[in-house]
């Protein structure tokens, strides 16, 4: 039996058992602003990302849900805060004088029941560590037994401000203290787990699918369950309705096997060889399925070789690696005194439990993207302004500035992780880390991106085994010198191309590669789009027809 409504308002949920017909009374034109994804615009192929991010629901219903979760009669305001990929929020203000949130899931997020039914369980365990986060006072993940027509969470509102709303106003030192309460914070996340590999669910949410109890110091928790991965690389596009090994697992090794053959199930049925191949699409000498097969052979075979041997790298970790300014609020009492206090942590959806050797990566809001403005120096030093500071334009000393900045964070966060989070900075800072993490990284997604990198670090585990695995043990695959090293120049070509693409979008103004721009920016990105590809036409294709540069630009014109 599932549990899809928290317990408290089943009666509420029962005494709505002649129909939803009470809120129903709605045009649907009276909300579509809801509904529909309005924070922004595609350049490229905007009917799908629409598409994607577009749900409609009972906001009628769904207040009556949010009015009885808030303890209150009525809702005086609703709002939509925001919306991503996966989600939409609304601030719902109540008249008590409450102001709470509800969170709306697009079709983007992946299968609605799994993806609502493990948030709700690993935002309650990680509050259970300590960790601020806004507490659950209603959710259901079953649309069709709702008032809403949707799988929500009715929370709380985060205490605090966005951190993104205050960090330019930081001092250093303020800066520095919130990289400290990071680390502080994440070391709660090293509590000792054990029972397997997944995504945490309640026991009581997971119906006929295959779990494994958890343990939390030892302890098997009563409630709380290890289910299958709600992590997005089992559920991206096509793969969402594929049969696929999802978890849990009782080992990094059958993790290892999961991902590599569901990528390989995915190859066989979906991968198809381009007609006419683009300026940033993979070399076309390597598109052929066959290929792709092949080296998730050669990863499969090395697969039991890549988890390491001491237990503490290979101990069940769950992990928030979305972080960003967005996603942690600060007291702005405590700022205003010169001291940084943590408030609220959000978006824990889309979370599993890994082996620690694969969680350990460094937060994408402390990570440093190799400045091309500085000089060479030691990387584990901090830096200063160079020299040459002053003959520099405007432009250039704000970018060294912020090189500067993140390099120094991206030092702070590592040297603060070895401190106060030994555990964790081990399976960072292991010696053999790029051999192991990367490999499993990388395996899930070789069609479109990842082949030659795939390969390039497959090249050099064969050519590093006896220094990293032993001469009693031979290796499994077989790479010549000559293949090594073609495969490393490819890696580093394909590189290179993959910075122009990041080049091209700035150029136009773009954020990501589906082509999102701001509503402010839309009409100038798709002038600045257009005039881009024209400009590559005219001096690339010397006086050729481009029609075959514009059918496969990245941001075709429509």
């Amino acid at each position: 039996m599932l549990r899809v409504v928290s317990p408290s308002h089943l009666v509420n949920i029962l005494t709505l058992k002649r129909g939803f017909s009470y809120f129903a009374p709605v045009t649907s034109g009276d909300y579509e602003h809801f509904y529909r994804y309005t924070s922004g615009r595609w350049i490229h192929d905007e009917p799908k990302q629409l598409a994607l991010r577009y749900c409609r629901f009972n906001v009628n219903g769904l207040k009556h849900v949010a009015a009885s979760a808030g303890n209150a009669r009525n809702v005086t305001r609703m709002v939509k805060l925001a919306e991503g990929a996966y989600n939409k929020v609304f601030l719902i203000s109540l008249d008590n004088s409450k102001d709470i949130i509800a969170r709306i899931k697009t079709p983007h997020a992946g299968p609605p029941h799994l993806v609502t039914a493990s948030e709700v369980a690993t935002i309650q365990f990680v509050r259970s560590l300590g960790i601020p986060t806004p507490a659950i006072l209603d959710w259901s993940s079953q649309a069709e037994q709702n008032p809403a027509e949707a799988e929500y969470i009715i929370m709380e509102k985060a205490a605090g401000v966005e951190l993104s709303k205050v960090w330019p106003n930081l001092s250093e030192t303020q800066k520095n203290q919130v990289i400290l309460k990071w680390v502080v914070l994440e070391k709660s996340l090293m509590i000792p787990l054990s029972g397997g590999y997944g995504s945490l669910y309640h026991r009581a949410d997971l119906g006929p699918v295959p779990v494994r109890d958890l343990y939390v110091n030892g302890v098997r928790e009563p409630d709380l369950v290890i289910g299958p991965s709600i992590d997005r690389r089992f559920w991206t596009g096509e793969r969402l309705n594929m049969e696929l090994d999802r978890g849990p697992w009782d080992s990094p090794l059958a993790y290892h096997l999961a991902v590599a053959n569901n990528a390989r199930l995915w190859i066989e049925k979906y991968a198809v060889r381009p007609a006419e191949f683009g300026l940033f699409d993979p070399p076309e000498h390597i598109q052929y399925p066959h290929l792709h097969l092949s080296l998730l052979d050669q990863f499969i075979a090395v697969a039991p070789f890549l988890v390491p041997q001491d237990l503490q790298l290979t101990k069940p970790t769950l992990w928030l690696h979305d972080v960003h300014l967005n996603n942690i609020f600060v007291s702005e009492e405590c700022l205003s005194g010169g001291d940084v206090v943590i408030t609220s942590v959000i978006d824990w959806q889309h979370i599993s439990i890994l082996p620690l050797y694969l969680q350990a990566d460094i937060p994408v809001l402390f990570r440093y993207s190799d400045g091309k403005l500085l000089p060479a120096g030691d990387s584990e030093h901090f830096l200063r302004l160079p020299d040459n500071y002053d003959t520099l334009d405007d432009e250039d000393q704000v970018r060294v500035k912020d090189d500067i900045e993140q390099t120094n964070r991206f030092l702070i966060y590592k040297r603060l992780c070895a401190h106060l989070n030994p555990e964790f900075y081990g399976a960072l800072n292991l010696p053999t880390r790029e051999l192991i993490f990367y490999p499993v990284k990388f395996v899930n997604n070789t069609w479109h991106n990842n082949f030659m990198l795939l390969r390039e670090v497959l090249g050099r585990i064969y050519h590093h085994w006896e220094a990293v695995f032993g001469q009693h043990i031979a290796c499994p695959i077989r790479i010549s010198e000559q293949e090594a090293k073609t495969w490393r120049e490819e890696a580093l070509q394909w590189q290179k191309v993959q910075d122009a693409r990041v080049g091209l979008d700035r150029l136009i103004g773009v954020a990501d590669q589906d082509g999102w721009v701001s509503n402010d920016e839309y009409e100038g990105a798709v002038a600045r789009n257009v005039q881009v590809m024209k400009a590559y036409v005219d001096m690339v294709m010397d006086g050729q027809s481009g029609d075959s540069v514009a059918r496969t630009w990245p941001y075709r014109p429509s």
